[in-house]
């Protein structure tokens, strides 16, 4: 595999519709027309034409995430699920308005599962979450674990046989998932494969992922090492309960560090990632985010305590691919 330190651009060039967008996917020259934002290297994005594809835009409108949601050329089917977390109360979350032409273009149900803390420890106190962040007016609200869980087999992956999940999500056959990009928020970073994994989860599923299955009904922690692989389980559990029918986006916009990182920053509006892979989806955030870090001892101290190595414990279960090519819509 040939590799070059690719950086995202301030003005990007690349196809200009879908359509373009389609017809240049074997084009292993399109990425690097993306130039500089920040300086910020990309360090996993490659110019291998096997690679999975990352769409970008610079626009973080209702619009452009539309259109990289059509590029990824995965059209919905059936009763569709668009998996965002509601956060907690007065808590940072998605903007609803955001997502209104991609919930109206597909049809979409908006979909979560509850929390272990109040109020979205309850379905009716996850509902009020939901109404209060703006959400229940742009789509149907399903809290999946409303009626009880449902248990996803895992296949030749770490150390679960299953991950658990709302009984409800056997109603979805398409599922898109949609994410907030938080670098320096919880000791997780929150990404795609958090969305797929603990925020899809339970309670009791959450609970077993967490303590890497010791226990099944409330928090409690064990080491990095063990939640990271029960967390790359649940991701691939997730993806063959309904393969071939999941797409992945990042919204990547102005987010204030609220955590211990030193020289953190807010990196300001960068733009909103999508792709049918989702260790290719995060890991291009991560490698915008965490590659802002100013030096190379701080971005491991960085990654180290956001628990980036999630994402190569994905790849070698087969979950996706931590290298991308990166093709923007701009």
């Amino acid at each position: 595999m040939q590799r070059r330190d690719l950086l995202i651009a301030g003005s990007l060039s690349g196809v200009a519709a879908s359509a373009s967008i389609r017809a240049a996917e074997m084009s292993s020259s399109q990425s690097a027309a993306l130039k500089e934002l920040n300086s910020i290297p990309l360090r996993h994005a490659v110019d291998d034409p096997a690679a999975p594809i990352v769409y970008f835009s610079r626009e973080i409108t209702p619009e452009s995430l539309l259109k990289l949601y059509e590029a990824l050329g995965r059209p919905a089917r059936g009763k569709t699920g668009i998996k965002i977390t509601f956060e907690s109360p007065n808590g940072p979350h998605l903007d609803p308005a955001l997502l209104k032409l991609l919930c109206d273009k597909v049809q979409g149900t908006i979909i979560d599962c509850n929390g272990f803390t109040g109020p979205r420890d309850t379905t009716a106190g996850n509902l009020r979450v939901a109404e209060g962040h703006g959400f229940t007016g742009i789509a149907p609200i399903d809290i999946l674990d409303a009626d009880g869980d449902m248990d996803l087999p895992v296949r030749n992956g770490y150390r679960r046989k299953f991950a658990r999940t709302g009984r409800h999500f056997a109603q979805y056959e398409s599922l898109i998932s949609v994410v907030r990009f938080k670098a320096h928020h919880l000791p997780r970073y929150g990404g795609t494969m958090k969305n797929l994994s603990i925020c899809l989860g339970s309670i009791s599923g959450k609970a077993i992922i967490h303590s890497g299955g010791n226990v099944t009904t409330h928090y409690t922690s064990t080491s990095d090492e063990i939640t990271a692989q029960a967390m790359a389980d649940a991701v691939k559990a997730a993806m063959d309960y309904r393969k071939d029918r999941w797409c992945f986006i990042n919204v990547l916009d102005a987010f204030s560090p609220d955590d211990s990182c030193s020289h953190a920053r807010n990196l300001g509006n960068i733009g909103i990632f999508a792709s049918i892979d989702p260790v290719a989806v995060d890991q291009a955030a991560v490698d915008v985010t965490f590659g802002a870090a100013p030096d190379e001892e701080t971005r491991r101290a960085w990654e180290e305590y956001h628990s980036t190595m999630l994402l190569p414990k994905a790849e070698k279960i087969g979950v996706g691919r931590t290298h991308y090519r990166l093709l923007s819509i701009d």
